[in-house]
C-alpha cells in the first residue's frame, strides 16, 4: 500500500514513492545463458556420459528397477 498524508493508522505518514529495486548479481548467480548451455551440450557431445550415468541408463533402459547400486571397486 502507498502511504497517504493520513495522519492515524497502518497507512500513516508522508506520501511516498517506492523505490524499484535493482537485481543484484549475487540472484542472478547460476542462470543458464545461451553461451553456456552452448558450451556444455558440446561438451556432452564430445566426452560422452560418465560411467554411472551409463550404468543408470542401461537399469532404466533393460529393467523396471528404478534405482542404481553404487558400484563397489576391489583394489
Amino acid at each position: 500500500m502507498a502511504r497517504t498524508n493520513v495522519r492515524i493508522g497502518p497507512n500513516h505518514g508522508h506520501p511516498t514513492t517506492a523505490i524499484p529495486k535493482v537485481a543484484r548479481p549475487s540472484h542472478r548467480k547460476g542462470a543458464l545463458s545461451t553461451k553456456n548451455k552452448f558450451v556444455r551440450s558440446v561438451v556432452r557431445e564430445v566426452v560422452g556420459f560418465s560411467p554411472y550415468e551409463r550404468r543408470v541408463m542401461e537399469l532404466l533402459r533393460n529393467s523396471k528397477v528404478r534405482h542404481a547400486q553404487p558400484v563397489k571397486f576391489f583394489g
